[in-house]
């Protein structure tokens, strides 16, 4: 098959996946917070964000030797291809190894970090065997066969992969509500979930030594010490960046549950659900691309690389638009209704008797927006095996989204934590990543890059504005009101960007592809 064919395979079995994933869970946490309560999600987001951190011992190793396959694949390289899955199960080997040995350390810190510990045991749970198993799901998935499912990833068969992921992700989820239904106890929920996280790295494996049969081919070769030595500067400088992205991804309830406690971090945890659950469907269109896009690259056809680039940011923030007017609008009906209390919805902060308006749901939007300017990015310099040029920057995102969620937080309550977010993507990321892509892999101004992005900004403000008057119109109550508005907040922003577009080469190119993946009838 093309990329183009490819990428769309792999993005619609995503995109489907994400979708199942993403009701599944939401169906989940309702049957969860009814049996269990708010503290039980406080605890749950704050261990998966305390793990988060540990999981940056990765090292940014995964999407280094990615990149490094695209190219042996694309030539058919066997033997170059079996030196580096060698490297790659023994470095996961060890990283899984170190997040363990890490996680272990960290366990007479805990009853610090939390700063109403006790309440684990007053809710029947021994805090540190909770801790410790969140700690062996994390380092488990390194262990069982990671490897294996990157190289399919990298051979733009992603699709594969995520067809096997429905039937395991029903499965979990539907024994998961069975566990808080008949057992009403956490521990039997934590021990479902990490068994079919690992039955899940092991069907990839089967799946991967039957459709590619010489990766567990014995090769006595090595890679060259020169060549590790590169490997290991492009690992230091993905580091930074996956130390960025989960930092300021995880800190938030870190930061929520030390300064305002766990229930806060469970009021949070409504508000960073839908956000995640967005964000993930909205990133399967990255995603199934990257390999794509990583081939294409390795061709040397820069007027290829740069038409690709200005379409898939035009793709994305058309995309990401979407989700983050559906958000900023929807979110605070959303909430009362899937986890049965008005108390999730935040809309204002109490400081010393003065009431500040804090729209949460609003801020949430806009967060998703940058983060989706900020992902494309990502995946472009990570297909272009751009990893140590500016490694720098990540630093400068984390000390101003940390320092400033500690200072806003006793000031704005949940909404600092996304404030801190939106300020450190606009201060570094959204001003220095593209400049990387451009200088480096591109090799041209990105002027007309900088210029085209306050258009799409204007263009999804605008966007924004008449979804939430039409909205407002709306009088219907419950489901079906939602169910309408959330068609209002697809279709507006889509006339928007049609109409605004329609003459550009990057959306002429968007519905030519389109068109060549419909069957015609000769």
């Amino acid at each position: 098959m093309t990329r183009t064919q490819n990428s769309f395979f792999n993005y619609i079995t995503s995109l489907l996946y994400m979708l199942i994933v993403v009701g599944l869970n939401f169906v989940t946490r309702s049957v969860f917070t009814r049996q269990l309560g708010l503290s039980f999600l406080g605890i749950e987001g704050y261990f998966t964000n305390i793990l988060s951190m540990l999981s940056l011992a990765d090292l940014g190793f995964g999407s280094a030797i990615v990149f490094k396959l695209y190219k042996p694949i694309e030539e058919n390289d066997r033997p170059r291809i079996l030196v580096l899955l060698k490297l790659y199960r023994k470095a996961y080997l060890i990283i899984g190894s170190v997040i363990f040995g890490l996680g272990l350390c960290l366990i007479p810190l805990l009853p610090k970090l939390v700063k109403d510990y006790y309440v684990l045991s007053e809710l029947g749970l021994n805090g540190v065997f909770v801790y410790l198993l969140y700690l062996f799901n994390t380092a488990g998935s390194y262990w069982v066969f990671a490897y294996k499912s990157a190289f399919v990833q990298a051979n733009q068969k992603t699709y594969i992969l995520t067809v096997i992921g429905y039937a395991i992700t029903i499965a979990n989820s539907v024994c998961q509500m069975l566990a808080l239904i008949f057992f009403r106890n956490f521990i039997v929920y934590l021990c479902v979930q990490i068994f079919f996280a690992l039955l899940q790295n092991v069907v990839w494996a089967i799946v991967c030594d039957r459709k590619y049969p010489f990766v567990n081919d014995k090769t006595e070769a090595n890679i060259s010490r020169e060549e590790l030595k590169e490997f290991f500067k492009d690992c230091s400088a993905l580091f930074l960046y996956s130390a960025c992205a989960v930092i300021i991804g995880g800190s938030d309830n870190i930061v929520l549950s030390a300064l305002l406690g766990l229930n806060a971090v469970g009021i949070y945890y409504g508000y960073s659900s839908i956000r995640q659950a967005v964000r993930s469907i909205l990133y399967t269109f990255l995603t199934s691309i990257q390999a794509s896009l990583g081939s294409l690259h390795s061709t040397g056809n820069l007027e290829w690389s740069r038409l690709g680039f200005r379409v898939v940011n035009f793709a994305a923030v058309w995309i990401y638009s979407i989700g983050a007017i559906g958000v900023a609008v929807l979110a605070d009906e959303f909430l009362p209704l899937w986890l049965g209390d008005a108390s999730y919805v935040v809309t204002s902060w109490n400081y010393n008797g003065t009431v500040i308006p804090t729209p949460v749901a609003v801020l949430v939007g806009i967060e998703i927006y940058i983060i989706g300017q900020q992902n494309t990015c990502g995946i472009f310099r990570n297909a272009m095996g751009l990893f140590q040029q500016m490694k720098r920057r990540p630093i400068a995102s984390i000390l101003i989204n940390v320092l400033l969620s500690i200072l806003l937080v006793p000031y704005l309550g949940i909404a600092g934590c996304v404030v801190s977010t939106i300020v450190a993507g606009l201060t570094t990321n959204l001003i220095f990543d593209p400049l990387i892509i451009y200088k480096y892999a591109l090799k041209t101004s990105p002027k007309a890059y900088y210029l085209r992005n306050l258009l799409y900004k204007a263009v999804a403000l605008a966007a924004g504005a008449a979804a939430w008057l039409i909205c407002g119109r709306i009088s219907l109550a419950g489901v079906v009101g939602l169910l309408l508005r959330g068609c209002v907040c697809v279709a507006v922003p889509s006339v928007f960007f049609a109409l605004c577009f329609c003459r550009t080469t990057e959306f002429r190119f968007l519905l030519d592809s389109v068109k060549n993946l419909i069957p015609r009838r000769t």
